[in-house]
């Protein structure tokens, strides 16, 4: 065995540094509930003469930091060491550049070994007394002072309901005008909605005083957004509700039919579960079942954040190497600022209650976030390689985590990249900003999103990328991988996805993912989503199921990859394509579709550019349908899928969503290549997997029909230049327009103006649409056009209880003459208003035709009558539009429209 000597100087250096690591001890704070920030904290109990002690908070603790730093006392690292116990969290903890560690010796706020504390930013309320009709109250007297108010409150660790009418599903508009106060371009910086309503729906808000009313929430859903706004007034004469706020987005406006509910006024705590808080103090709530509100335990949140990451990016001073471990946070407040939640995207304004800017090397593990306002967790400006573990965010008034800004900052260090987001719990969000999601990454990239769980939201589980279209973004090299992603939309908002992405966003992965239960209110509900711009992105190794219209859909993008995917039940369609453009939009190969209803491809596939081969496609229902087509036609007249098959692939039990292949399956032999699908979601202890897989979730409880609307409109309330109220509006802007006009009119000053332009996208826009739901009865449709020569114009009526939607009452004009099913019935003049009345009965009925009269000023009326349906199918009235199919530069004029359904 060989043998070193040392010399004496190396002697003396060893024993030096052997000496000094010896000394080098972490620095010990304690935070107890027994403590006193007026104590040094060092002492990890009260001393017998209580002069010293632990501290009481976190803010105490930090200040010990901040004073031991100042006095060169302090030894790195040091450990704040949290004792067991309920802390009452009166301040945000605010961590600064000077309350940051170094790379060799961070700062770790932890929980004691054994303990776990939790800080709360309620107020714990008492004293409930019976009042009547089985509802229970208090005083709280801070809110008669005007000192507090609050809009959630929680009863026994659940939250309680905001009083609200109806208590489920909604009530719907009937009509909708907006007046601009303010120009701010394509969007009103101010604007009034008049909205009218049922008589029986705006009822329960007449008896309300002006002060009462004024606390009124209106609560809209459109869309893939919500609306929260105060109400201005009602006018219960012509049942008309009246609220300001900013104009409504063209591309997401309220039109008939939109859904709404109310909320906080006392007539409407009517349910067991619900609570209403008066200005005058006075806090009401009606017990569930088995509550007994002498001992229940009801908290109503006071602090809004809990913990703040507040580096100087001016200075470029950052907060940096700081652990927060086993810490649970519990109860933010959030208020309704006077002028609402005006729509937008995934909640994009809202705070979150833990914020970073300019925090680097920051850790949160096995942390709770619970019972909050808006969002858990944001790195927003300038974070960098922070990590997010073991951690749950849960019941959540917006989303679970951010990453990044929605804008691209001029400078390096203000952009945020290299977060990471492992192994967490998201569940539970949308509370008061439903269209939330539960992981949003903005303009950033080189962020890991791996093994969390994300479900119980009713927007997107992952949203990637905050670009429309193919300008310049961040969100590159993003790696959202090995996910359990579920139980998303419940059928409350549309035009979602499991994974949602926008945008350039090349190197970015989404592979490994199990997604299910996804479901829209109408159109959208998508496992995996690449929407406007999206490019770049691999989606592979994917599990997806239970989705209502298609395990994948491409709206627009560039050189996607779709690979070895399994999409499995779709209640609509399978996959979609919606956008033709020149360059490659993706690939789709080697994917199982499995399906046992609805449509194979949805979209313009035999047009859209992309390479499609070598995957398996079965219908347990019957026939693989491509397009109209068998495969090998498919294949012949399109080239895609020329070593594709139609085959069972033979799943173990699909039943009970046991996706496992035999050796033997022919899926293999197209190149799929197996995946271990259970290594998506969180590892790691048993009572953490247990937790995630044990979380509620909500049935899915889908609104009856809306009642039928219908249409009577002029147009001479609407401004010109603005969109026609109650219909919705479908252009490219690219020189096609929908829009009110005084340039010709059948009767008073105004009627639409509806111009198409050539080099459109879409042969069917620009086309205008009224959503109805008349599913009984007879249905008129009446209306006055005036044409040009070259108008292009298709008319129908639409019924969307099945897929594809089946056709009623259908007419084209083409060269002025005016067809049906082909037939040509009359020639139409140029110049002259055309009046048009359309009849049908609707419903289960034995008659499957329509009737119409059209008549010309100066002539006699012509009528049209036992018109078949396009489809033998069709029953209700859901969608009645008009579309523009020219493709050169021309217009047409709709006015008088009346839409009227008689039962």
């Amino acid at each position: 065995m060989a043998r070193y000597r040392y010399s004496p100087v190396m002697v003396f250096v060893l024993s030096w540094i052997c000496l000094c690591a010896c000394s080098v001890q972490a620095e010990t704070i304690y935070v107890s509930p027994e403590g006193r920030d007026s104590w040094s904290g060092l002492v990890e109990r009260a001393n017998a003469r209580r002069s010293d002690g632990p501290a009481a908070t976190l803010t105490g603790a930090r200040n010990v930091v901040r004073k031991l730093k100042s006095e060169d006392k302090l030894i790195e690292p040091v450990e704040i060491v949290v004792a067991d116990g309920q802390y009452t969290m009166l301040e945000t903890l605010v961590l600064e550049p000077q309350d940051s560690g170094t790379a060799n010796m961070s700062i770790t706020y932890r929980a004691a070994d054994g303990a776990k504390p939790v800080f709360s930013g309620g107020q714990v309320i008492s004293r409930f007394v019976p009042d009547k009709d089985g509802v229970w109250k208090t005083r709280v007297p801070d809110v008669a002072e005007g000192k507090w108010y609050f809009e959630q409150l929680w009863v026994d660790g659940v939250r309680a309901v905001r009083a609200r009418t109806p208590n489920e599903y909604y009530f719907y508009m009937l009509s909708i005008h907006e007046q601009m106060l303010e120009n701010g371009g394509s969007v009103a910086r101010r604007a009034r909605q008049t909205v009218k309503l049922r008589a029986g729906d705006i009822a329960h808000l007449l008896p309300l005083s002006k002060k009462e009313l004024r606390d009124v929430n209106f609560m809209v859903y459109h869309k893939w957004d919500n609306t929260r706004r105060f109400i201005t007034a009602v006018n219960g004469k012509n049942n008309l509700l009246i609220t300001d706020g900013t104009g409504m987005k063209p591309w997401n406006k309220w039109v008939n039919n939109t859904r709404y509910h109310l909320e906080n006024f006392k007539a409407a705590l009517d349910t067991p579960g619900e609570w209403f808080l008066d200005r005058d103090g006075t806090l009401y709530y009606k017990p569930l079942p088995g509550q007994d509100m002498r001992k229940a335990v009801v908290v109503a949140p006071r602090l809004e954040k809990f913990v703040v990451f507040k580096g100087d990016l001016d200075k470029k001073q950052f907060v940096e190497h700081i652990t927060i471990r086993g810490l649970s946070f519990q109860h933010a407040q959030y208020l309704t600022p006077p002028e609402g939640f005006e729509a937008a995207q995934a909640a994009s304004p809202i705070d979150a209650v833990v914020m970073a800017d300019g925090a680097r090397n920051i850790t949160l593990d096995l942390c709770r976030v619970e019972h909050v306002g808006t969002y858990g967790i944001w790195f927003r400006e300038g974070c960098w390689d922070c990590l997010v573990q073991r951690t749950l965010v849960n019941d959540l008034g917006a989303g679970g985590i951010r990453i990044g800004e929605t804008g691209i900052a001029s400078e390096e260090h203000r952009r945020t990249s290299h977060i990471t987001v492992d192994n967490n719990i998201f569940h539970g969000g949308g509370y008061i900003f439903p269209c939330a999601v539960g992981v949003w990454i903005g303009q950033s990239g080189d962020n890991q999103v791996t093994h969390n769980d994300v479900g119980d939201f009713y927007y997107s589980a992952v949203s990637i990328g905050w670009r429309w279209g193919y300008s310049d973004s961040l969100a590159k090299r993003n790696h959202v991988d090995y996910n359990h992603l579920h139980h998303i939309g419940y059928g409350v908002l549309s035009d979602m996805g499991g994974v949602y992405t926008l945008g350039p966003s090349e190197g970015t992965t989404v592979n490994n993912n199990v997604i299910h239960d996804v479901y829209a209110y109408s159109y959208g509900g998508w496992g995996l989503y690449t929407d406007e711009g999206s490019t770049g992105i691999t989606m592979a190794n994917n599990l997806v199921y239970n989705v209502k219209t298609g395990g994948f859909h491409q709206h627009y993008g560039k050189e996607n990859v779709i690979r070895n995917n399994i999409l499995a039940f779709s209640e609509l369609y399978q996959v979609q394509a919606t956008r033709v453009e020149e360059h490659l939009s993706f690939t789709f190969e080697n994917n199982i579709v499995y399906y046992d209803q609805g449509v194979l491809l949805s979209g313009p596939w035999t047009r859209v550019r992309l390479k499609m081969d070598n995957n398996c496609y079965w219908n347990t229902a019957g026939k693989v349908d491509f397009v109209g087509k068998k495969l090998e036609d498919w294949q012949k007249e399109t080239g895609y899928d020329k070593n594709s098959i139609v085959a069972d692939p033979g799943f173990a039990d699909t039943a009970n969503h046991d996706f496992r292949l035999p050796p033997d399956s022919p899926a293999l032999k197209v190149g799929f290549q197996p995946f271990d699908y259970s290594k998506a979601g969180v590892y790691g202890d048993l009572s953490w997997i247990e937790l995630a897989r044990n979380l509620p979730v909500k049935e899915r409880e889908l609104p009856p029909p809306p009642p039928p609307v219908d249409v009577e409109d002029d147009y001479e309330l609407t401004d010109v230049g603005s969109l026609p109220a109650d219909a919705e509006v479908h252009t490219e802007n690219k020189g096609d327009s929908i829009v009110i006009t005084n340039e010709q009119a059948a009767s008073g000053e105004k009627s639409v103006k509806i111009t198409d332009a050539p080099g459109l996208e879409h042969s069917w826009n620009p086309h205008l649409v009224y959503r109805l739901q008349h599913r009984s009865g007879t249905t008129t449709s009446s209306f006055d056009l005036m044409i040009a020569v070259d108008s292009s114009i298709n008319f129908e009526w639409r019924d969307y209880g099945k897929s594809p939607y089946r056709t009623g009452p259908y007419f084209s004009i083409r060269n002025q003459i005016l067809s049906v099913a082909g037939r040509e019935m009359m020639r139409l003049p140029l110049k002259k208003w055309i009046h048009f009345s359309i009849t049908a009965p609707l419903g289960e009925t034995t008659e499957e035709a329509w009737s119409m009269e059209v008549t010309i000023p100066g002539s006699s009326s012509r009528m049209f009558r036992n018109i078949p349906h396009s489809s033998t199918e069709f029953n209700h009235l859901e969608w009645l539009g008009l579309t523009s199919n020219a493709t050169d530069k021309t217009a047409f004029y709709l006015d008088n429209i009346s839409i009227k359904n008689k039962r």
